[in-house]
């Protein structure tokens, strides 16, 4: 298999990094906990959950996460077969250049909240949109797979506020890292086939 093939990939390989990256950062942290903890608080030594290293693993997974991303995005639009799917693309590339941005622009900068805020909602925009394009395509079980994500972000934000917020922010963060991601390595898997 030549690089061309493997491009289809870098979807997986942003999925791998992102997760991994803060993953390991929460296991190196000397006090994370998902009960007290926003995953942003890794990302600077002013809370006693960051340091040096979690700063660099948070921060840095984000940035190259969403650099990455856009590899798969270029692929994505490139093998688009109609206006819909190229408006995936777009919104794709928007939501990883927001992940991106929240290693950027770390807790307790000014831009911080609205690009955190920004990326879990695309995640649902962008996943509800491939699935009124995956409907009209024909694609009914790949259309139910897409929006039951991008349900389930949403609904863990707001079973998170109903509830009181009852754990860290940590919890719906990582929920939602995880839905982008599944689904992420689904399109991975699809465009690789």
């Amino acid at each position: 298999m030549g690089p061309r093939g493997l491009r289809p990939w870098s979807g997986a390989v942003a999925v791998c990094t992102t997760i991994g990256s803060i993953l390991l950062a929460t296991l190196l942290s000397p006090s994370f906990s998902w009960r007290a903890n926003a995953l942003s608080n890794l990302g600077v030594t002013s809370t006693a959950a960051g340091t040096t290293t979690t700063a660099l693993l948070f921060n840095g997974g984000l940035i190259a996460g969403g650099a990455v991303g856009l590899l798969f995005c270029a692929v994505v639009y490139g093998t688009a077969a109609n206006r819909g799917q190229r408006a995936v693309a777009v919104l794709l590339s928007l939501t990883l250049v927001l992940m991106a941005l929240v290693g950027v622009f770390p807790q307790g900068t000014a831009a911080h909240f609205p690009v955190a805020a920004g990326f879990y909602l695309m995640i649902s925009v962008t996943l509800w949109v491939d699935t009124g394009v995956r409907f009209a395509g024909g694609q009914r079980r790949r259309a139910l797979f897409s929006g039951g994500a991008g349900t389930a972000n949403l609904l863990t934000w707001l079973v998170y506020a109903a509830a009181g917020a009852p754990w860290g922010l940590a919890v719906p963060e990582i929920i939602g890292a995880f839905v982008f991601g599944s689904w992420v390595l689904a399109r991975s898997h699809e465009l690789a086939g």
